[in-house]
């Protein structure tokens, strides 16, 4: 008995092996991209958001690490600049905050870890505080020359920052160079605020920047001549007397020692450097 053979019969058999060899094909793509599906660890800058207009950050970690996964081709070319991480302290104030890591990755790429999860991020209030300018004199004018009082213009500056760092701020401090100078000065100086030991606070802005520091330079006093009063008391009319008179009134030797004339002091001029420090201030 013969079976009917229908008439698409080979298109049949033809759909079957095409379906086939689409199966064979695409297990083939899945496995390829399985097998090129790679992780890798990216350092990041930390951003923090949402930071009030009237505040400013002062403490954060610098960076963070991200482990991500995806494509070879996409993953291993991956920096720091196609990544994010970020934290956010909108609506929050002055202080220290624990807050969490949040991280962006380009598209097919996902970030599986983040290294650490969370932080802390301190912010502060900017403020700003006048302070006068403290002029220094460094150095000694030519030999025969003094400064006298310094004085800057503007007499005043205004230090602005994060409060902790505006109060640690003791001195506007403007050095001026006097070093060999033989009449008066006057030049910008750049204002550099300085804490309680003299070192230079970091993070603060200076308005204005620089001051007009004039510094009058006049010749120093000679010293008096000297006057016999003050070379000392000189023979009296009695000694001289006394010098003049003959032995044979009954002197004797006691006389003739007594008639010499008393040595008369000598007179030095002692000059002397003024008593300046290396670097003297002035407010």
């Amino acid at each position: 008995m013969r079976l009917p053979v229908t008439r698409d019969l080979h298109l049949r058999i033809a759909a079957l092996l095409l379906a086939i060899v689409i199966w064979f094909v695409a297990g083939a793509d899945i496995r390829r991209t399985q097998g090129d599906t790679v992780e890798k660890i990216v350092t990041v800058g930390l951003e923090v958001r949402g930071v009030a207009s009237n505040l400013i950050v002062t403490a954060k970690p610098k960076d963070v690490e991200l482990r991500v996964r995806g494509p070879r081709q996409v993953v291993e070319p991956l920096d720091g600049s196609k990544v994010r991480a970020f934290v956010s302290v909108a609506g929050r104030g002055e202080g220290e905050h624990g807050v969490r890591v949040q991280a962006s990755a380009p598209e097919g790429v996902h970030v599986i870890e983040v290294m650490p999860a969370s932080t802390s991020v301190t912010v502060e209030a900017v403020i700003g505080r006048d302070m006068p300018v403290a002029v220094a004199l460094v150095g000694f004018p030519s030999d025969g020359y003094v400064p006298l009082q310094p004085s800057s213009t503007p007499k005043s500056v205004t230090i602005a920052g994060p409060r902790s760092r505006v109060e640690a701020v003791r001195n506007a401090l403007a050095q001026i160079d006097i070093s060999g100078v033989a009449a008066g000065v006057s030049r910008d100086v750049a204002v550099i605020p300085v804490d309680g030991s003299g070192s230079p606070v970091e993070g603060v802005s200076v308005y204005p920047a620089s001051v007009r520091v004039t510094v009058p330079v006049q010749v120093k006093a000679q010293p008096a001549p000297a006057t016999p009063e003050s070379r000392g008391a000189g023979p009296g009319p009695s000694s001289v007397q006394g010098a003049s008179a003959p032995s044979g009134r009954g002197g004797g030797a006691d006389a003739d020692a007594g008639a010499a004339p008393a040595p008369e002091p000598a007179s030095r001029e002692v000059r002397t450097r003024p008593n300046l420090k290396k670097i003297e201030s002035f407010h």
